[in-house]
C-alpha cells in the first residue's frame, strides 16, 4: 500500500511541476520538450531538473507521511492538497521571490470552509488565520519602514501566505511552524553568511516564503493535527 502512497504523490508532485512550470509561464517550445519531461522522477533527472526533483520528492514524501498518519479519510485527502499549495508556493518563490496571493486567497477560503474537517472546528481555523494576519501585517510594516527606497525583503505575498497556514493549522499550531519556517530561514542566511561572507551575502534576497513553506510540511511530518 505504502508503494501506492509513493506513486500518487510522484504522479502528483509530476502534475505539480507542470503547473509550477504555467504559473511562470516557462514552458519551452513543444519541439524542444523532451517526452520523459513530465514522467515522475526520469524526466526531471533527465533534465538536470532538480528543483523539480525536490518538489516530486517532497510531494511524495508528504503523501506517505500523511497517510500513516491519518489513512484514507478527508484530513489526509484535504491536508495533502493544502501540501501541494505550500509547495507549489514554495517552488515559485525560491525561483521568482513571489507569491500567487490568487493561490493563497482561494486555498484559505477553502481551508476555511472545510477547517472542521482538518482543525476540528471553523473558530480554531478563523482564529489562526487573524492571529497570524495580524503578526504578518506587523512584519510587512516593519519591512516597508526598514526598507523605505527598495523592495522589501518581506512582503504582501508573505502576509497571504501567513494567513493561509494560520487557517490551515489553526491558532494553538501555527505559532510553532511559523516559527519553524524562520529558523529554517535563520540558518540559510548564517549558511550563506558564513560560505559567501557577509558583504555577498546581505544582498542576496531570501525567499522567506519559501522557508514559511518548508516549516509548516516540517511542522505537519512532526506534529500531527
Amino acid at each position: 500500500m505504502i508503494g501506492l502512497v509513493l506513486l500518487l504523490g510522484l504522479v502528483l508532485g509530476a502534475g505539480l511541476n507542470a503547473l509550477i512550470a504555467l504559473q511562470l509561464r516557462a514552458d519551452l517550445p513543444h519541439s524542444s520538450v523532451s517526452p520523459l519531461r513530465y514522467v515522475p522522477l526520469v524526466g526531471a533527472i533527465a533534465q538536470r531538473a532538480w528543483l523539480a526533483l525536490a518538489v516530486e520528492l517532497l510531494t511524495a514524501l508528504m503523501a506517505a507521511v500523511l497517510w500513516f498518519q491519518y489513512g484514507w479519510t478527508p484530513r489526509f485527502w484535504l491536508l495533502l492538497g493544502a501540501c501541494l499549495i505550500l509547495i507549489d508556493t514554495a517552488a515559485i518563490d525560491w525561483q521568482v521571490k513571489l507569491i500567487d496571493t490568487l493561490v493563497m486567497v482561494a486555498g484559505t477560503i477553502v481551508v476555511v470552509i472545510c477547517a472542521p474537517l482538518i482543525v476540528g472546528s471553523w473558530a480554531r481555523s478563523l482564529q489562526g488565520l487573524f492571529a497570524a494576519g495580524v503578526v504578518f501585517i506587523l512584519f510587512f510594516l516593519f519591512a516597508k519602514v526598514l526598507y523605505p527606497q527598495q523592495q522589501a525583503p518581506f512582503g504582501l505575498g508573505d502576509v497571504y501566505l501567513g494567513m493561509f497556514i494560520g487557517a490551515l493549522l489553526g491558532l494553538y499550531n501555527v505559532g510553532p511552524a511559523l516559527f519553524y519556517g524562520m529558523l529554517l530561514a535563520g540558518l540559510a542566511s548564517i549558511g550563506m553568511i558564513v560560505v559567501l561572507g557577509f558583504a555577498k551575502a546581505r544582498h542576496i534576497p531570501i525567499s522567506y516564503g519559501t522557508f514559511l513553506c518548508l516549516g509548516t510540511l516540517l511542522y505537519l511530518v512532526l506534529w500531527p493535527l
